[in-house]
């Protein structure tokens, strides 16, 4: 079955070049496009140097594995430089009241949901040879039966990115079994960066099944998100390198391979007023990592899904103004690139100022290792001048809109545009299950138009476990990361919500209301908590 399926491959595109005479025996053919280049995917070479790790975010080094029924895989001589690669390990159960392996569920919802630059490895952790191998040669038999089901040109191409590995992971002898038995127990992946990743949980929110404990199944499908990630990984570096070569960045060290928790105030030097003019663009790139890479992220990364703000101390009014905000995954490794800009004027005077990074409780401070750098950049666009403070939140009552009068802001006759931004999420679970899942709208009324936004995810249950790779929610979480909520995903940045409100500057001044709905209804009480800052941004 096997073999009859690598002759479905489409022939090399060389193959059908040298029967074309071209009139000059020194002209060359084409080469025929990479794989990356198929697939509109950026390429990375591998990386042959080092140094090398067997820890996340640690480059792998080069190994060697046999597959049943393949050539033995040479990692450095198949990386394609655009590809992600999952090992799935036996001991994966499809509940921790069932023993099933997870590789007996059959690989047609991995197929499905896969993008098609994923690799996955099938490798056995029994300890004995016999059941290993037995284990193999059945998950083999899987693979090439439910690839029949798939037309030609999907059963070649899985065909050669389903694996089965030859031998138990006790005995490779080299990196793959020395990552199966510490951190990568439950798993592990190499991402397009050729790091070691690990991965999560695949519990799938469809397989609900009640009862004591985790009440929902594993699914081998879920696997796939790991890989979407990466992908959202790479194009969000791609986003980055393109502006550090094109000389737009700036950047500010604020803390690096330091372990947080709960929260942490410091002073950044930020560069002097005639220097900040020049930036109109602000984003704070933030790592937060487990605090122990040798071990698992389940028990080891912080395990609730908490409220994380950027805030900066202002000495005029002896408060703290948001910067920027984001949401702690359950169990899992995150990064995060978050937006700010809104808050250039506060700093336009440069100089030290002090920051707060807050991202836990008291009662629970999640001890986190952390990398967090502040980006100036010079996009070429112009630049926030003036960020005025409107509403705020409160309780989602009957009360919520009580005492909101409008607030009218001085805008500058060489202003070029004028934004209403806004950082809305809601929480709680009270009455209706709001304000974390329910549609609690919020209606800005501007001399007389109204810029409405509200939250349609709530409902959907798969909402933030299907927005992995457009937005980059932290997949396969601890917990119940898939539902859609009210303005947030655990495990991702919070985007502030932007109305473009120039055409209301032409006076000098622009007035605007607003007001708080649920499911287009003033809001119960008892229904939660919205979190909310909102400031008129103007642009020079």
């Amino acid at each position: 079955m096997r073999r009859a399926l690598f002759a479905l491959l489409p022939l090399p595109l060389l193959s059908l070049a040298v029967c074309t005479p071209t009139g000059d025996d020194d002209d060359e053919s084409p080469a025929p496009p990479t794989l990356c280049e198929t697939l509109e995917l950026p390429e990375r070479a591998w990386n042959a140097d080092g140094p090398y790790g067997l820890l996340r975010r640690e480059l792998i080094e080069d190994f060697t594995i046999e597959l049943l029924e393949e050539d033995d895989w040479v990692m450095s001589e198949r990386w394609s430089g655009c590809e992600s690669y999952v090992f799935v390990p036996d001991s994966l159960n499809v509940h921790q009241t069932d023993p099933t392996s997870l590789w007996e569920q059959g690989i047609a919802d991995l197929v499905a949901r896969s993008p098609r630059n994923a690799h996955y490895f099938f490798v056995s952790t029994e300890f004995n040879s016999e059941p290993a191998e037995a284990a193999a040669e059945a998950m083999r038999s899987r693979i090439d039966n439910d690839l029949e089901d798939l037309d030609g040109d999907d059963a070649a191409w899985w065909a050669e990115r389903l694996h089965v590995v030859r031998r138990r992971a006790r005995s490779l002898g080299n990196n793959v079994e020395e990552i199966l038995l510490t951190i990568g127990r439950g798993g592990f992946a190499i991402d397009r960066f050729q790091q070691v990743r690990g991965i999560g949980s695949f519990a799938d929110v469809v397989l609900y099944i009640g009862g004591d404990g985790w009440p929902w199944e594993s699914n081998l499908g879920y696997a796939a998100h790991e890989v979407n990630y990466f992908n959202f990984e790479s194009n969000r570096q791609e986003v980055l390198d393109a502006q550090d070569a094109a000389g737009e960045v700036t950047e500010i060290e604020v803390w690096n391979d330091v372990i947080l928790s709960e929260f942490e105030d410091t002073e950044v030097t930020f560069p002097a007023a005639a220097t900040m003019a020049t930036f109109d663009r602000m984003e704070f790139a933030v790592d937060a990592f487990c605090p122990d890479s040798g071990a698992a992220e389940q028990g080891n990364c912080g395990a609730w899904d908490y409220l994380g703000h950027v805030w900066l101390y202002d000495d005029a009014t002896e408060s703290w103004l948001e910067m920027s905000r984001f949401i702690t995954p359950y169990h899992r490794e995150a990064t995060y690139i978050l937006d700010a800009t809104h808050a250039l004027p506060w700093l336009a005077e440069g100089g030290t100022r002090t920051i707060r990074y807050s991202f836990a409780p008291s009662w629970n401070v999640q001890p986190t290792w952390t990398k967090f750098t502040v980006r100036l950049r010079d996009s070429g666009e112009p630049t926030p001048t003036q960020a005025d403070f409107l509403f705020g939140g409160g309780g989602f009552g009957s009360t919520y809109n009580d005492g909101r009068e409008p607030v009218t802001v001085t805008v500058p006759a060489d202003a070029t545009r004028v934004e209403l931004q806004a950082i809305i999420t809601g929480h709680g679970a009270d009455y209706g299950q709001c304000a974390e899942f329910c549609n609690h709208q919020h209606e800005f009324t501007v001399d007389g138009e109204v810029y409405f936004h509200e939250h349609l995810d709530p409902g959907d249950q798969e909402a933030c476990s299907n927005s992995t790779l457009a937005t980059g929610t932290v997949p396969n979480q601890s917990g119940t990361w898939w539902f859609g909520r009210g303005g947030w995903c655990p495990g991702r940045r919070v985007d502030p919500v932007v109305f473009d409100v120039t055409a209301h500057a032409k006076d000098g001044s622009v007035t605007v209301d607003y007001r708080g709905l649920n499911n287009n209804n003033t809001p119960v009480d008892g229904s939660g908590n919205i979190e909310m800052r909102s400031w008129l941004v103007v642009y020079e």
